[in-house]
């Protein structure tokens, strides 16, 4: 009995069902790697950014599985720290906070002597403070009011620490097979761009290239200068060194996001005002706003723009819309992958009109 289909069916009906199969796979491998993409992508980008010294270390010589062990220890512990501490005082920093808040011994001070004398604006000036004691006065009260509702939001915020502790050591794990095994993934991935994009494959990869270091150091670089300015205030106002490392461990990680380092000192301002020195948080104030904050504004493009051409304002909508979208690793992925755009685009540009010219 002979088969009914010819060959050439045979080959339409392979020429269909293969790709099919292929699309097929590569949706079931999306769905299953979809919750875990952006730990991968942010493995990849701590790799990229580390390997200068992982390839040092395996110059020693070492192995690559002992390299990479000695690369992913010291980053897991800087990285993990911040997630197992709040794990194991979250809920007594909130129990704590909660009995400050129901104490009934929270009074403004009243204004200082020398601020009532100031010419022109001293009366001013003491209206201002008495104000903004009682606005405080009634905030504190509308806090105690909202105290005891505060467990569903606890268990909440719990959950969330839970989750990016889970998702910040899966990134260590894959981090160390990337480590491993980086040389063998770039030459496959340089294969695969060639495949692609042809002749233009090596350009990419270099846009790529200076892209994300220059994101990933601009940020990195900047949050460091102001920690470490962060903590050279803290000393000056006289706050013991244990809490000014840990302010100072707190400050890098807000200081790569805008304007979020107030979370750090600003308390502590308020804390010197309420306990009467005034002088001193007139200092932090100033300290703070007139130093610190400053500093993003300009470091930053500085050590971005010497590796790409790229506009502030991408670098701040991309921090916003990775940290609303993905959370904190989004501050790193969402500029990233903004000046990889740009960079690609305007690259792709100037190559058009060059082609334009010489035609």
């Amino acid at each position: 009995m002979s088969d009914s289909n010819t060959p050439a069916e045979k080959f339409k009906l392979e020429r269909f069902t293969r790709p099919a199969a292929f699309l097929f796979l590569l949706f079931a491998c999306y769905e299953i790697l979809q919750p875990f993409l952006l730990d991968l992508l942010w493995s990849a980008i701590l790799c990229y950014v580390t390997w200068p010294l992982y390839f040092r270390l395996r110059k020693i010589p070492l192995s690559p599985e002992l390299a990479a062990i000695s690369m992913v220890l010291p980053i897991g512990v800087l990285l993990l720290t911040p997630f197992l501490a709040a794990a194991f005082s979250f809920t007594d920093d909130i129990n704590e906070l909660l009995q400050w808040l129901n104490q009934s011994a929270h009074q403004w001070p009243e204004p200082p002597q020398w601020l009532q004398k100031i010419p022109f604006a001293g009366e001013q000036a003491s209206l201002a403070w008495r104000n903004f004691g009682e606005d405080s006065n009634r905030l504190m009260n509308l806090a105690r009011q909202y105290a005891l509702t505060a467990s569903g939001w606890l268990l909440q915020q719990s959950v969330k620490i839970a989750a990016e502790s889970m998702h910040t050591f899966l990134s260590i794990l894959v981090l160390f097979f990337f480590y491993r095994d980086g040389e063998h993934v770039v030459r496959h991935l340089t294969t695969g761009m060639r495949m692609i994009a042809g002749v233009q494959s090596d350009r990419i990869l270099q846009i790529t290239r200076t892209s994300v270091s220059a994101v990933v150091y601009g940020l990195l670089g900047t949050a460091l200068a102001q920690a470490l300015t962060s903590m050279i205030g803290f000393m000056i106002v006289g706050l013991p060194f244990a809490l000014v490392v840990v302010l100072g461990f707190l400050a890098f990680f807000f200081m790569i996001i805008p304007t979020a380092g107030t979370l750090v000192w600003l308390p502590v301002a308020i804390w010197l005002l309420v306990q009467g020195e005034i002088g001193w948080a007139i200092f932090t104030f100033a300290w703070f706003l007139g130093f610190v904050g400053t500093i993003d504004n300009w470091l930053r493009p500085i050590l971005i723009s010497r590796e790409v051409e790229l506009p502030f304002i991408l670098i701040v909508v991309g921090i916003f819309g990775g940290l609303f979208n993905f959370g904190f690793i989004g501050v790193f992925i969402g500029p990233t992958l903004l000046a990889m755009i740009y960079s690609l685009s305007l690259d792709w540009l100037k190559r058009h009109e060059q082609e334009n010219i010489i035609g």
